[in-house]
């Protein structure tokens, strides 16, 4: 082997490890980035914290780690195009607000879950599939954190919970919406969620 064959393979493996290095580094966010979450909710500290309280400091958790409009922007996928601008604003607003409603009122009045991430897999070009277990009220859930490296970094582009890709369902219900209604009637239909007392992760748009 030439010296500067040599070389190449040593630069290739440095790349190699370097990448390794930052997709495992990803395990460590999501973990962070979920703890800090569900401290919100759950520390004694907070105690006193409104509903609405609860849910912008989650937000602001999220948005701290992670661009949500990318799995939202997935969710709603061919659909994008039929809103203008306006309208498609106002629904990544809406739909950020829901899910994150649906999130914290999903776990009021439960203990807190313990949530472990298992191992990491490359699935396809600078995609990564982040395993994990949930156990809820004494009942053990998996799920798969799905991302991919954007300009911004790293990117949650869909949850996979026991086998059912929350982006496919969310889009699913959008296509059907789509059918006879229009963007602005999707965002009376999202105001109309919102405005209800009572929303989990069981709520159909």
């Amino acid at each position: 082997m030439t010296f500067f064959s040599f070389k190449a393979y040593l630069v290739l493996g440095l790349l190699l490890v370097a990448t390794v290095s930052a997709q495992e580094a990803q395990k460590e966010k999501l973990q962070g980035m979920i703890d800090a979450a569900l401290d919100v909710i759950y520390s004694d500290t907070n105690t006193t914290l409104s509903a609405n309280e609860k849910q912008a400091q989650v937000r602001e958790k999220l948005e701290s780690s992670y661009d949500l409009d990318v799995m939202i922007r997935y969710a709603i996928g061919k659909n994008w195009r039929r809103m203008n601008e306006q309208e498609q604003l106002e629904v990544l607003e809406l739909v950020k607000q829901l899910v994150i409603k649906a999130y914290v009122m999903g776990l009021d009045g439960k203990d807190r879950p313990s949530i472990t991430l298992g191992e990491l897999t490359e699935i396809g070009k600078a995609r990564i599939e982040i395993e994990s277990t949930m156990v809820l009220d004494t009942k053990t859930y998996y799920i798969l954190y799905r991302l991919r490296q954007m300009k911004s970094g790293w990117q949650i582009y869909d949850i996979v919970a026991e086998n059912v890709s929350v982006s496919s369902n969310y889009r699913g219900q959008i296509d059907d919406h789509f059918r006879k209604g229009s963007g602005a009637d999707l965002i009376t239909r999202l105001k109309d969620l919102l405005a209800k007392d009572k929303i989990n992760e069981d709520t159909k748009i």
